[in-house]
């Protein structure tokens, strides 16, 4: 069974995507997403693009109302990740960011 998404945050996803250089697209769980040396960095959620931003950064924004916890499981969030749900282009710094610190991460 494929997994759902809606079609118009792929779109946001992809456009934002086009200018971060180092991220490559893929599929995980039948989702797109963009990894960084085979590792997933951002991708989308049924009900949103999800991205790894370290566990302060997601902390700090969940607090303030920014993103949504990761929480592919009920009782098992990502501590890394924050899912985001309204204006994706308003964080396009932070997808920049999720793919910079991935590419520093990973060497």
């Amino acid at each position: 069974m494929p997994s759902k998404y809606d079609p118009k945050h792929e779109a946001a996803l992809n456009d934002i995507m086009k200018d971060v250089k180092g991220a490559e697209p893929a599929k995980m769980f039948g989702l797109p997403v963009y990894k960084v040396n085979g590792k997933m960095t951002v991708g989308l959620q049924e009900k949103g693009i999800i991205v790894k931003v370290g566990k302060k950064k997601a902390d700090d924004m969940i607090a303030k109302g920014e993103a949504k916890k990761v929480e592919p499981l009920p009782g098992r969030p990502w501590k890394d990740w924050v899912l985001l749900t309204g204006d994706f282009g308003k964080h396009k710094a932070l997808f920049k960011d999720a793919v910079d610190q991935a590419k520093k991460a990973n060497k």
